[in-house]
């Protein structure tokens, strides 16, 4: 077992990745456009694809099969002007009313990134994959899940972004929140993608881990329950410069009373995605998200009380809208405004979330491949259901090392 240089692959040994077996080449086959989720920015560093370049960098092989070991150190240096619960991230939920103001500063490395992405040809000739990657956002500083999956053939089983999310189309945000209205969510799933028309057209369906919550003023009456599994299913369109998706989320809410059984109602979402690349270096992106019963996938209630004895599903809706844009080789910039409302029940709190705001300017620079710098000013606003609000915003910057 020997490291991988770039030098390497330029004249490769026999029985190596560069060998062709089954009449294609080893390390076409293994490279990131084979698998799902590895579409990404065209230049330009892209925080939400690790790893990018499967076969160059800090990688080990042995005949058929590949390890690529990545991921990267981000130190954030973050200053609240006015008060926000979320000191690590900028969640506009934590802003809140009515309490005195005051200023915060944070210094923190907790999005710091490892992976091990572990490729291999079958006997068959197909290429099998399983990925491994976490930061350190868990309790106390520990070691987060974020992706644990397998994929072979037609199917993706394990833990990975959401069959409802367009990863593709989400903000590239110093913050690793990023809005309050895309869906960056990851979970369990098995997932069953069909490529249709010469890649024009991809269908994918997944059962994936259901978690139902419930908003405060009903938890005193009992518990949220999952009774099924989440369906989803979604169709993406793959043009020369962009893409379009639309994904569905079919789910059955459930409330448990104290001594009582559980009571279900069904819940459904769609969620409208896409981007565009007006250049090379120019990316537009946004999405709409509607549901009656999702507010999970944002964080928010699904439940509410109706009336003292009653509970109903939250209408939510949401959009975002951004550009990424590239300014050379070494700088970037990304710009992304969005916004979420909450249809309340009248069995709400006045104190109840009614509408939340997120933008996000920054400037990032690369002086070399494997560093970057960047400074991100972010702002959000929080709107309750008696109308009062209350904003926040924050400067932060970043320093990262990335692995090759």
């Amino acid at each position: 077992m020997e490291s991988i240089g770039l030098s390497e692959f330029d004249d490769p040994p026999p029985g190596t990745f560069g060998e062709p077996i089954f009449g294609r080449s080893m390390s076409t086959d293994l490279s990131s456009d084979q698998f799902s989720e590895t579409d990404g920015l065209r230049s330009g560093l892209n925080f939400n694809q690790f790893p990018s370049d499967f076969v160059n960098g800090l990688t080990l092989r042995q005949g058929r099969w590949g390890v690529k070991f990545g991921g990267y150190v981000k130190a954030d240096l973050i200053h609240d002007f006015r008060a926000i619960g979320s000191t690590d991230f900028f969640d506009p939920a934590t802003i809140p009313i009515g309490a005195p103001q005051r200023s915060d500063s944070r210094f923190h490395a907790r999005q710091t990134r490892l992976n091990m992405d572990a490729r291999w040809l079958t006997d068959s000739g197909e290429p099998l994959r399983m990925m491994v990657e976490g930061d350190f956002f868990g309790n106390g500083d520990t070691f987060r899940l974020r992706h644990a999956y397998g994929e072979y053939q037609n199917f993706i089983i394990g833990q990975t972004w959401t069959t409802f999310t367009h990863r593709a189309a989400l903000p590239n945000t110093l913050d690793v929140v990023g809005d309050v209205a895309s869906v960056g969510r990851r979970q369990a799933q098995v997932r069953y993608t069909k490529h249709l028309v010469e890649d024009r057209w991809i269908f994918a369906a997944a059962i994936e881990d259901s978690t139902v919550t419930a908003d405060d003023n009903l938890l005193s009456l009992g518990q949220p329950r999952s009774p099924l599994a989440d369906l989803i299913c979604r169709i993406r369109f793959n043009g020369e410069n962009g893409q379009l998706q639309l994904a569905t989320l079919v789910r059955q809410l459930g409330f448990q009373p104290n001594q009582s059984s559980v009571i279900t109602r069904p819940g459904q979402g769609l969620n409208a995605t896409g981007f565009v690349d007006l250049t090379k270096k120019l990316r537009l992106y946004g999405g709409i998200l509607w549901g009656d019963g999702i507010g999970s996938y944002r964080d928010l209630p699904d439940i509410a009380l109706l009336t003292p004895t009653t509970g109903t599903a939250l209408e939510t809706i949401a959009w975002y809208s951004g550009a990424h844009h590239q300014w050379s080789e070494r700088w970037s910039s990304n710009v992304t405004y969005s916004q979420g409302n909450v249809d309340n029940s009248t069995g709400q709190l006045a104190s109840s979330i009614r509408e939340l705001q997120y933008l996000a300017v920054n400037l990032i620079w690369q002086p070399t491949p494997y560093t970057f710098a960047g400074i991100e000013g972010v702002w959000g606003k929080r709107t309750n259901l008696d109308l009062e609000n209350s904003d926040a915003s924050r400067v932060m910057m970043s320093f990262g090392f990335l692995l090759p």
